[in-house]
């Protein structure tokens, strides 16, 4: 049981950073040339949005990677 507490611990903090790192990305791209200037809320709702889907991507890949690479002890 302790162990998936520690899982779900590392999972979280994971997310997050993934996440803030996307947003951060995200905002380089300078969106707002390409949304119009009466949409500024919208833009920063969908910038929002993209960076979660974007960092939650992110983080599951990297869950999977380290699930996956403490699985491989059990192949010796």
């Amino acid at each position: 049981m302790r162990q998936l507490g520690i899982h779900a611990i590392i999972s979280l903090v994971i997310y997050f950073v993934c996440i803030a790192l996307a947003f951060q990305a995200i905002k380089a791209v300078r969106i707002e040339k390409i949304i119009r200037t009466s949409r500024i809320f919208e833009a920063q709702v969908f910038l929002i949005f993209t960076a979660i889907a974007l960092g939650y991507t992110v983080g599951q890949f990297l869950i999977a990677l380290i699930d996956t690479s403490l699985q491989l002890s059990n192949l010796f």
